[in-house]
């Protein structure tokens, strides 16, 4: 009781901290990434909301050798020479690039509203989440991310075609000194102001409140890269429209993935716990008692095949009559009448709980991370995101879904003389969404980054057994999930091998 009543003020404390003023990104000084390839051949690549990559057209531009554009070209080349120290502050922030950038912002939105709805004593009542205030929870978060890397990818993709296609020349290659790298491609239509712009309008649909900051930023990010020397307004202004015609698609496939619906305002799930194939029920610890998050986040459209991902079924859990049942209970109980410093440094790793990235963020902030260490250009780190990030979302759906199907206890509901590391989630125990979640971003990645894979299936191992060092989860949760997981990895896995990039 003592714990939740220190974890509710924490909270409230965090919630008005953050009402006073935006979050920050604090991840250090980082250097400028050196990107190993252009990939050439990008435009041909297959894209994920768009059917075709010409389903958005980029018209031509005007010739190097027209009046306006030559006027353009002088224009930014006096522009650099006359650079004011804020303008030069934005040239090297943006400079460390437009997708890694972005999805640092995703992810301090989802810091900011990863707050559960409160209970008001007053009335009795859990307050909904509202739509300009989502709740951006494990489901919630790991949509924002693969709808945000979707549109990223996709933008670039049809950026890549253009600038092939109409081959305008960098304008280094005209005479200009950049301020920040620039990535040796043609320089119509703009890649960075593509990113901007598709980034902006599908987070500022999902974060309604979030609107004017993300516009500041987007056209700070835009106006940055021609400060840096890097692009001519006509090279921004293309960026910016294929961005935009291509957020319109985005944005209604969010609003048809059926996530709408995740919250259950009917309470369907009262009675899909009535007829749970389980012997005793899950019912929540909260105090008092409130409905589970998002209980139909089950039913959300995946990404990925879905007739494949329906197909992954786990093994039914056993029995709490049953031998295996109570020997997974005592293994939980055991480690958590004499848990080791080690294992509660992991179970807090991982937790990811209130006001962090969530654990698809953490997953995404590692990736950063590769991403870095093998130059990967604006493009193929988009597509690196897009595949994990839309993995990922698959790997919480088909948890979510098991969950509300047999709706398993967790451990302390069984024994109450369980002391947990960490808060207990909201939800049913059945399978562990965060070593699905885990091994699904291990397998993909070990397959885009091989070198580090051996360190990638440690982290995936360690971030399964976290929920049973924790005290929250039985092994069984923590090992049908990672089969789960490892499964929907090698179906991206599958996806990328034909999605055109080499």
């Amino acid at each position: 009781m003592r714990l939740f009543f220190v974890t509710i003020s924490l909270g409230a404390l965090l919630v008005w901290i953050v009402g006073c003023s935006e979050p920050t990104i604090d991840e250090g000084v980082l250097p400028f990434i050196v990107p190993t390839s252009t990939d050439a051949d990008g435009g041909s690549w297959k894209t994920v909301v768009l059917k075709a990559v010409t389903d958005i057209s980029v018209p031509q531009p005007l010739a190097t050798t027209s009046a306006a554009y030559q006027q353009e070209l002088a224009d930014v080349k006096n522009g650099v020479l006359a650079a004011t120290p804020e303008q030069n502050t934005a040239v090297n922030y943006w400079a460390y690039g437009a997708v890694l950038r972005w999805n640092q912002i995703a992810r301090q939105l989802v810091a900011k509203y990863n707050v559960a709805p409160g209970y008001d004593y007053a009335t009795g009542q859990t307050t909904p989440a509202e739509s300009a205030n989502p709740y951006a929870g494990p489901p919630y978060a790991v949509r924002v991310y693969a709808l945000l890397s979707a549109a990223q990818y996709d933008a670039l993709v049809v950026a890549w075609r253009a600038k092939f296609q109409y081959n305008r020349p960098s304008l280094e290659q005209q005479g200009v000194i950049s301020r920040a790298p620039v990535l040796d491609v043609p320089s119509y239509p703009s890649e960075d102001a593509a990113v901007a712009e598709v980034s902006c309008q599908v987070l500022a649909y999902l974060f309604p409140n979030e609107v004017a900051f993300l516009k500041a930023k987007a056209t700070e990010h835009k106006q940055s890269r021609i400060w840096a020397g890097a692009s001519v307004p006509s090279d921004v202004k293309a960026g910016e429209a294929l961005a935009a015609a291509l957020a319109t698609k985005v944005i209604d496939r969010a609003k048809a993935d059926r996530f709408g619906a995740a919250n259950d305002p009917t309470n369907t799930w009262q009675t899909a716990l009535a007829k749970a194939p389980y012997d005793q029920k899950w019912t929540s610890l909260e105090i008092p008692a409130r409905s589970p998050i998002l209980p139909l986040a089950g039913k959300v459209k995946t990404w990925y095949d879905s007739t494949s991902i329906a197909k992954i079924v786990p093994a039914t859990p056993p029995a709490t009559t049953s031998a295996d049942f109570q020997k997974a209970l005592s293994e939980v109980h055991d480690i958590a009448a004499a848990r080791t410093r080690d294992q509660s440094r992991i179970a807090s790793y991982w937790d990811n709980g209130p006001n962090t990235y969530s654990l698809s963020g953490l997953w995404n902030l590692l990736t950063e991370e590769f991403i870095r260490e093998n130059g990967q250009n604006e493009l193929r780190a988009a597509r690196t995101y897009s595949l994990l990030n839309r993995a990922m979302q698959d790997a919480t759906t088909a948890s979510w879904r098991m969950q509300y199907t047999y709706f398993v206890p967790r451990p302390s509901q069984i024994d109450p003389t369980i002391k947990t590391a960490t808060v207990i989630p909201n939800t049913p125990s059945y399978i562990s969404d965060r070593a699905a979640v885990s091994s699904t971003a291990a397998t993909l990645l070990s397959y885009l980054f091989p070198s580090d894979a051996t360190k990638l299936a440690a982290q995936a191992t360690e971030a399964s057994l976290s929920g049973l060092y924790a005290g929250t989860q039985y092994r069984f949760d923590n090992d049908e999930g990672a089969k789960l997981g490892t499964a929907i990895g090698q179906l991206a896995v599958a996806a990328a091998k034909v999605d055109g990039a080499k």
